[in-house]
């Protein structure tokens, strides 16, 4: 007697009916991210609206916002008829993440400035708080002062 035939189901079609199943009791995908190429930040950098030397004075931790107070050393490039000018003070706002572990793929975190620092800093602002720019290169927002 000849066993009754069972359907086959491609293998990459069920890795996404086993990911679906896992998905469908949550209200929202997970963010996914990854590492991006070197030329990207290069691009963020030349796009950056705000390019300063700045000396971090103040850092304030609260879960991962950070929050720096800096002095402006230089301004490289700033928008058209802003105010923007040496030894004005100006706040930074962005996020830390926490360390993750080791061959754990995604982006490189901001880095983490100190008190005293001196850098050069590719930023934008912030529409929502006067005054305010976060990091507009990602991993690559600080550098050597008098780097391009």
């Amino acid at each position: 007697m000849r066993q009754p035939s069972r359907p086959v189901i491609p293998w990459p079609l069920v890795g996404l009916l086993a990911l679906a199943a896992g998905l469908s009791g949550l209200s929202a995908p997970p963010t996914a991210r990854a590492e991006m190429p070197p030329a990207v930040y290069a691009e963020r950098q030349r796009r950056a609206t705000v390019v300063v030397d700045l000396e971090v004075q103040r850092i304030s931790l609260i879960g991962t916002e950070v929050h720096i107070r800096a002095k402006v050393l230089g301004v490289q490039r700033r928008p058209r008829g802003s105010s923007l000018e040496v030894g004005q003070r100006i706040d930074l706002f962005y996020s830390h993440p926490e360390q993750h572990p080791a061959g754990w793929v995604g982006p490189g975190p901001i880095p983490m400035l100190e008190r005293g620092q001196q850098t050069r800093a590719w930023l934008n602002p912030l529409a929502d708080r006067a005054g305010g720019f976060t990091p507009a290169a990602g991993s690559r927002s600080f550098g050597v002062m008098g780097t391009p």
